[in-house]
């Protein structure tokens, strides 16, 4: 920002050329000793402003820094930076209401019971980059971190601190409040900017085959349809739940998947949309269709396909204990709802489907995701592909 030629008095001025409003640099009542040189301006709602500083060089880029943010439109009022973190903590939140119950649920017990504890009562403007990423590490490398725990958080892997993923989750909820922070000028920038994280470790999905879909799902009678829906339609679990009977076309042999229902702590099980929000056509193979005519047969078109005792949704936790049982019986493990999903996408795959044909089965939200869950199906189409090509450049060979 450029300033007069002839700074050398006891004090200078310079214009907000945006605003129009003079920020003065001038020598304060104190000249001569301590903080000796006084940065004022006029704020963006016209309020005059002030910081004394020791130095002039110190004061002259304070006020350089407060005209770029008034003319690029960063600043941020330096008393509002006195506000603690749960000052917009809890508005933050409230500007969560859209999303599912379910993630408004881990928000709040992060907050709770990870984020406030240690940032609830810190001033904005005291929060730097170097205390966040100091406060990661102690969340991944502190056995106490783990202590502090919501009773509702799923099981930690790291003996040392909180699993990567919780750590991630909890780093996320700090980086949204303080953008929010940010956009309503609390304060100008964020210190949660490019925080090192720590890796999260993907354990590699092992589909079934057609022969183990099969004997797994002869290993539980009850559980046999449910077994072959997943294994073949790659519902999500809250999908496969909230399936009712009028969702089931048997003339089309397709499925419509537009609910979900999962289980949130403190409100019980509750039911809204897909994960995505969309509604999906889901084809199924014949001999699932008969099951699943048989299972619906001569029932209401608003009941539940599949019900638990009481009538009512299966809870996960039911079906996975079930099914973990069935697994056991017939020689196989680590087969969980999920891992029956993804054979489903593999099986599809390897039948000769396209990723986009993948995509829409799954119901991701783009093919961008059924790339990176699946790439490691892809090579074999490379062969292909190339194998065609060299046979269309030597037609005769």
């Amino acid at each position: 920002m450029p300033w007069p030629a002839d700074d050398s008095g006891p004090g200078c001025w310079c214009t907000d050329p945006k605003h129009g409003t003079p920020a003065t640099l001038v020598t304060s009542a104190r000249h001569g000793q301590g903080l000796r040189w006084l940065a004022r301006w006029v704020d963006l709602d016209g309020n005059e402003r002030s910081k004394a500083f020791a130095r002039k060089a110190q004061a002259r880029a304070h006020i350089a820094d407060i005209i770029t943010g008034l003319t690029m439109g960063s600043y941020a009022d330096p008393k509002r930076g006195a506000a603690t973190l749960a000052t917009v903590a809890e508005p933050w939140f409230d500007s969560k209401r859209g999303l599912k119950p379910k993630t408004r649920a881990g928000y709040r017990s992060l907050l709770d019971v990870v984020v406030l504890p240690r940032w609830g009562q810190t001033p904005l403007r005291d929060i730097t980059h170097a205390d966040i990423q100091a406060w990661v590490h102690t969340l991944a490398t502190d056995p106490t971190a783990r202590q502090r725990k919501a009773s509702t958080a799923p099981a930690e892997t790291d003996a040392a601190g909180l699993s990567a993923a919780r750590v991630v989750q909890a780093y996320q909820v700090v980086d949204q409040a303080l953008r929010y922070a940010v956009r309503a000028r609390y304060i100008s920038v964020n210190p949660a900017d490019d925080v090192a994280l720590p890796r999260k470790n993907t354990p590699e999905k092992t589909a079934l085959t057609h022969d183990q879909v099969r004997v797994l799902a002869d290993a539980d009678e009850g559980l046999r349809t449910m077994v072959y829906v997943l294994g073949y339609g790659g519902l999500r679990y809250g999908e496969i739940a909230a399936l009712r009977v009028g969702d089931v076309d048997t003339t089309r042999r397709r499925l419509k998947v537009s609910r979900s229902v999962t289980a949130v702590a403190g409100m019980g099980m509750v039911e809204g949309t897909t994960k995505t929000h969309q509604a999906r056509s889901v084809p199924l193979p014949a001999f699932v269709l008969d099951l699943l005519a048989e299972q619906i047969k001569d029932r209401s078109p608003a009941e539940l396909v599949f019900t638990h005792h009481d009538g009512g949704w299966i809870p996960r936790d039911w079906f996975a204990l079930r099914l973990e049982k069935a697994c056991a019986a017939v020689g196989l493990t680590g087969v969980t709802p999920h891992i029956l999903r993804h054979t489903a996408g593999s099986l599809a795959l390897a039948s000769g489907a396209s990723v986009v044909t993948v995509q829409r089965l799954l119901g991701h939200k783009d093919a961008t995701t059924t790339m990176n869950v699946y790439s490691h199906m892809l090579p074999d189409d490379f062969d292909n592909l190339a194998a065609a090509m060299h046979a269309a450049a030597f037609p005769t060979l």
